[in-house]
């Protein structure tokens, strides 16, 4: 996985750790195509919902934030 400066950045303002996307990558998670070619991964580490936003290549991690109502609700209806 790709993390770019941006999201870095994103990560170390927000708290979230690597620790915390490894734990986010291997429990459950829901992945969900934009309208701008982006993917958005939706996942729980740390006692928190957090969304992950993926380049189209799904591969490179573009930023990282708490996730939204929506969002959460789309992760408990897998």
């Amino acid at each position: 996985m790709n993390i770019t400066k941006h999201a870095l950045e994103r990560m170390a303002e927000r708290g979230f750790t690597p620790e915390m996307l490894v734990v986010l990558m291997e429990g459950k998670r829901v992945i969900v195509p934009t309208r701008d070619e982006k993917f958005l991964v939706i996942g729980k580490a740390d006692g928190n919902f957090w969304t992950l936003v993926l380049a189209k290549d799904m591969y490179s991690v573009v930023s990282v934030r708490r996730s939204h109502g929506s969002e959460v609700a789309k992760w408990n209806s897998k």
